[in-house]
């Protein structure tokens, strides 16, 4: 508020005695952008308008006296979010911006203060766990550097990850199951420790095993969809009455069959037959990638590019199209909290991009990408 009253006050001095040169026919960071059609969180109307935002942030103000940006009769989104990725270095972020991702939810990179040295301005936004919960033994326990604050035991060592976890400034929690543990009464007390500080519970669960564990101990949102066995009617009385979301990274799942030499059938029938059933079954489904760079894991997608070919494979597992871009924009917003973004809306962030043709029609069109703009920093990807 004092903020905006020296604002004010300035203002209102420099338009009593002169505005110096250059400053008197422009807002502060003011741009609107103009000929085009702005995604309503359902569809695009077929009529072009304007979108304006002053230093960030959307704006329901005129275009007077902004810098104009012609959208040529484009498509405007909400910048998309990637529910599930993992960023060692903080390069990634701009290959992610490249591909009009806007924000970056990391699912276990260690230590945090790797995640926290790439949080920049016009750089794509990214919010993580840090490093996951798991007991001794497992695959990623035995990752280089792994932190012995991430194993979970019992419950009391459970609550202990989760105080670490949000002490070092864990945006969400992340745990990874396995069928060495950890059981049941520890990933509830996990669960129940992350709650009462009002943090989401993420699982890492790639088996039907791991999907009834997280169903029992109420997690928030598992992610990966099951290689082993499709999820089922009891599975989705679960998840349903649990008012659970996933996250089933397929162009991970598919990315794994493919470079294992698995049956293909684990992807379709289980993987994919899992999208089939959840979505049918109407669990809110997010767009998440499980891009890294890892050399310990079976497959590595591509930072931004594997975004939208995950929007493709949810198609192919009978998303719409609308229903695929929401999870990659509104409803990601709206399962993780980030209420300041997701939507074009006055107040929030200006996450956008810019699309040279209609996705709703075609997902591959998600791809036509002229502009994007993270937090009102324009990037340019002809540049």
């Amino acid at each position: 508020m004092l903020s905006f009253f020296y604002l004010s006050t300035l203002l209102a001095i420099a338009a009593a005695c002169g505005f110096p040169h250059g400053f008197e026919k422009r807002d502060l960071a003011k741009t609107a952008i103009t000929n085009v059609h702005v995604w309503d969180g359902n569809k695009f109307p077929n009529s072009v308008s304007t979108v304006v935002f002053i230093n960030g942030r959307l704006a329901n103000a005129p275009a007077s006296n902004a810098t104009i940006i012609d959208g040529k009769g484009g498509y405007l989104l909400p910048g998309f979010i990637d529910a599930h990725c993992h960023i060692q270095e903080c390069s990634y972020l701009n290959a992610m911006r490249q591909y009009g991702i806007t924000t970056a939810l990391d699912m276990g990179s260690f230590p945090i203060s790797t995640v926290d040295a790439c949080r920049a301005t016009g750089v794509t936004d990214v919010r993580t766990s840090g490093a996951g919960g798991t007991v001794n033994g497992t695959f990623l326990s035995n990752t280089p550097g792994f932190p012995a604050d991430s194993y979970i035991v019992d419950p009391e060592s459970g609550r202990t990850f989760v105080q670490n976890r949000i002490s070092k400034g864990a945006d969400y929690i992340k745990v990874v199951l396995d069928p060495l543990g950890p059981d049941e009464a520890t990933l509830a007390a996990v669960v129940q420790a992350a709650h009462a500080a009002n943090k989401l519970v993420i699982a890492h669960s790639t088996t039907y095993a791991d999907y009834s564990l997280a169903e029992a101990a109420k997690v928030d949102i598992p992610c990966h969809a099951p290689l082993d066995k499709a999820i089922d009617a009891p599975s989705l009385a679960n998840l349903t009455a649990n008012q659970m979301t996933t996250v089933p990274t397929l162009i991970m799942m598919q990315s794994i069959v493919n470079n294992t030499h698995a049956p293909y059938q684990a992807y379709t029938l289980n993987a994919q037959g899992s999208v089939v059933n959840m979505h049918q079954a109407g669990v809110p489904i997010l767009v998440g990638t499980d891009a890294n760079a890892s050399p310990y894991v079976p497959a590595n997608p591509p930072f931004g590019a594997s975004l939208h070919q995950e929007l493709q494979l949810l198609v192919q597992a009978g998303l719409s199209p609308v229903d695929a871009i929401r999870g990659a924009t509104s409803l990601a917003a709206q399962k993780f909290q980030l209420y300041d973004r997701g939507s074009i809306l006055p107040g929030l962030r200006a996450d956008l991009v810019l699309l040279s043709a209609d996705p709703t029609t075609d997902i591959h069109h998600s791809l036509s990408i002229e502009k994007a703009w993270v937090e009102g920093v324009e990037y340019d990807p002809s540049n």
